[in-house]
C-alpha cells in the first residue's frame, strides 16, 4: 500500500515497471494518434491545387509485422508554391505515405500510375507547404493509434488498480 514516508510499497518491482511502461506507451500512442489525426484535418482544410512533376518512383521493401515482407510504393514529386520549391512523397494528408502491400505486384500497380517526369496535380496545405500530398483522403492511422493507446492505458490502469486495491 501507500505510505507517506516511503511511497508505494510493492513486493513485485517487475510488475510495477510493466504497469509504468504500459501507461507510458499508451500515452505516447494516444499523443501520436491525436497529432496524426489533427495534421490530416488541418491539411484537408482548404488545400490549394498545384501542378507537380514526378521525380522518382519505386518500391520500398520493409519487414512485415506478419513475418513476411511489405511493399510500399514510393512516389516522389517536386512542386512550387508561393515561389518556393518543395519535394514530397506523401500520398495522403498529414505526411502519410501510400498503403503497404503484401504483394509486390500490388505496389507496382500504384507506381505505374505515376511515371517519372509526368505532371500531376497535388494538394498543398497553405500553412504547411512542405507537406504536399496526392490524394485528399483521410486515413484511419490516427484513430488506430488512439485506440491502441487507450488499450495500453486500460491494461496498465487495470493492473495498477488490481495490485493496489483489488
Amino acid at each position: 500500500m501507500f505510505d507517506i514516508r516511503t511511497g508505494w510499497q510493492s513486493e513485485n518491482k517487475k510488475s510495477d515497471i510493466s504497469v509504468v511502461i504500459a501507461v507510458l506507451v499508451g500515452l505516447g500512442m494516444v499523443f501520436l494518434g491525436y497529432n496524426t489525426y489533427v495534421d490530416q484535418r488541418q491539411a484537408l482544410n482548404n488545400p490549394e491545387n498545384v501542378s507537380a512533376t514526378v521525380v522518382d518512383t519505386g518500391i520500398r521493401e520493409d519487414s512485415s509485422r506478419r513475418g513476411g515482407i511489405d511493399f510500399s510504393p514510393v512516389i516522389e514529386f517536386r512542386y512550387t508554391y508561393n515561389g518556393s520549391n518543395y519535394t514530397s512523397n506523401s500520398m495522403y494528408p498529414g505526411g502519410q505515405g501510400p498503403d503497404e502491400h503484401s504483394l509486390e505486384s500490388e505496389a507496382r500497380e500504384v507506381v505505374q500510375n505515376y511515371s517519372q517526369g509526368s505532371r500531376i496535380q497535388v494538394l498543398v496545405p497553405p500553412e504547411r507547404p512542405q507537406e504536399g500530398f496526392i490524394k485528399a483522403e483521410k486515413t484511419s492511422d490516427g484513430l488506430v493509434f488512439i485506440d491502441v493507446g487507450f488499450l495500453f492505458l486500460g491494461v496498465g490502469s487495470y493492473r495498477f488498480l488490481k495490485q493496489r486495491y483489488l
